[in-house]
Formats: structure tokens, sequence, C-alpha cells
């Protein structure tokens, strides 16, 4: 029996908008430069009674992403809330996106040579499974004198 190895990549980005995902606190993408800990609201830290609010903005620019990785975009997607603890995770939640996410089945052309060059092949298709959402509330920064938690990256 033969195998054939399949690569696969989950490649994170943060979308650059002027708030959070799921909050009005402003975004560490802005390059604010603020101190960790300090951009944070009830939202982001899970208190009791709150509820998210979808960042229009990051919705416009994920469909713009979808659109050039030729993805289908679904006309439904769902949030999922995930629980668990994790030690950067005080709210002991995460929402994201798996089985409806925001687009899917695209793909990214790369081309190895210029275009309009004397080698050039066209381009090589590379599979696009699913762009989707989820909350990065915080990270963790580990060192041999202190373990140090930063709030405010979602």
């Amino acid at each position: 029996m033969k195998y054939k190895p399949v690569i696969g990549l989950e490649v994170h980005v943060q979308l650059k908008t002027n708030s959070k995902l799921f909050c009005p606190c402003p975004s560490s993408a802005t390059g604010s430069g603020d101190p960790p800990n300090t951009n944070i609201c009830p939202v982001c830290t899970g208190q009791p009674g709150v509820l998210p609010v979808l960042n229009k903005r990051a919705v416009e620019m994920s469909i713009k992403t979808a659109l050039a990785l030729t993805c289908h975009i679904n006309n439904i997607s769902v949030f999922a809330r995930k629980n668990y603890f994790y030690p950067d995770l005080p709210k002991n939640y995460q929402i994201s996106q798996y089985e409806q996410p925001l687009a899917e089945n695209g793909y990214l052309e790369i081309n190895e040579n210029p275009p309009n060059s004397p080698f050039d092949k066209g381009g090589i298709k590379r599979g696009i499974y699913h762009l989707s959402y989820y909350s990065q509330f915080s990270f963790s920064i580990r060192t041999i004198a202190y373990y140090q938690i930063k709030i405010h990256t979602a």
C-alpha cells in the first residue's frame, strides 16, 4: 500500500479593525501601543450577563477576503461557545466557528514565475477549506522569573 502525504496549514490573521471582534474596545491591531490589560470591558472579560456583538467592519473585511480567495460565502454562519479552561483564557470560553463558517471551498493561486515570463506555466492552486472567526482573548508570556497574561489582544 502506498501512502500520499497530505499537509495542511492553519493560518491565523488579525484583522486591522479599530475595535475588537465582539466588543467596542480598541483593538491591538491598530498599533496604539497601550499597555496590556487597559483596553478591556465586561464583554472582553466574560462577565455574567454580557452579550457579545459582532464587529460589522470585521465581517466586511472577511467577506472581501473570502471573495478574493474564490470561497463560497455561506448564507448562514454559526458561532459556537467552547467552554474550557486554559491559563490565558480567564473567561473560560472562546467564541469560534467550525461547523458553519463564514466561507469555504476556495483556493489561493500561487505563481512561481512572474506573469508573462517565458517560464510562466500558470499558477498552482492550493485549496482553502474554510474561512472562519474566533476570538483571541489574551496571550501569555512565560519566563523563568514570571508568568504574565496580556488581556487586550482580541
